[in-house]
């Protein structure tokens, strides 16, 4: 299984068993690679991303877009082998009025050659001054037409992600958090219905750990094939089959975007 969203809050000086600590309990779930989002300030500053994760983890990192020393850190990651970076619009306070400076840093991160992911949750005090899903449709007007993957899906916004998947061959959507959160809700019949119209394609299965352990996050998952019947064959393309395919053309040292 491959595990498309995953989180490590570091402690200085014991990254090292954190790390070990995080494989293990990959490792007993037979997840054989996974994402790691590093979004913390403290992740740049400490120089988190630059560890040796060996294969098994994947680096992506969230930077603030408006910094001034943008352009450098953006550099700077990309040179320890980073080759994601990541928005979260609640927490980074992005609101509609500086879509058109997110827009901005985009095309930076294109030009990098970089995959761009964005937080798709949904809620907080500022659910009706911002929203991933719709930060990712005036990215990809914009013009970015490197991989940008919508995490969580877009959560009560499934069918938005899904109707943008349909115009935007370089959309794809992470299924973290979402399943064990909004079980018993619409949220997971909108989930249903974006996959039997996808073909089950361009879809990840993640489980947002440490918020969902692992354990839960499966259980859910199987939960949810049971059921609305997805077969095996679609069980393994969001288990491991999508990501897999998209790690040899994006993710690797011999092809670049």
């Amino acid at each position: 299984m491959i595990d498309a969203h995953i989180h490590c809050h570091f402690t200085k000086d014991e990254n090292s068993s954190q790390i070990a600590e995080l494989k293990n309990a990959m490792q007993a779930q037979d997840i054989t690679r996974g994402i790691l989002y590093l979004i913390d300030e403290k992740d740049y500053t400490d120089r988190n991303f630059a560890q040796d994760f060996g294969d098994s983890l994947i680096p992506a990192i969230a930077l603030n877009p408006q910094d001034p020393s943008i352009d450098k850190k953006l550099e700077d990651v990309c040179s320890h082998g980073v080759k994601i970076v990541k928005l979260l619009p609640y927490e980074q306070q992005i609101f509609y009025e500086d879509f058109d400076a997110i827009c901005d840093y985009a095309e930076k991160v294109q030009k990098h050659a970089m995959i761009l992911t964005i937080c798709g949750a949904y809620g907080s005090k500022d659910v009706y001054r911002t929203n991933g899903v719709e930060l990712a449709a005036a990215v990809l007007q914009a013009g970015f037409e490197n991989p940008l993957i919508v995490a969580h899906g877009g959560m009560v916004r499934q069918l938005d992600t899904w109707s943008l998947m349909c115009e935007y061959p370089n959309l794809y959507m992470d299924i973290s958090f979402t399943i064990p959160y909004w079980w018993g809700s619409h949220v997971i019949e909108d989930l249903h219905f974006v996959m039997k119209q996808s073909n089950y394609e361009r879809i990840f299965w993640g489980s947002d750990y440490p918020y969902h352990s692992l354990e839960e996050a499966l259980k859910y998952f199987d939960r949810f094939c049971k059921v609305y019947g997805v077969s095996p064959e679609n069980r393994e393309k969001l288990l491991y089959g999508n990501f897999e395919a998209f790690y040899d053309a994006y993710l690797t040292e011999r092809e670049s975007l």
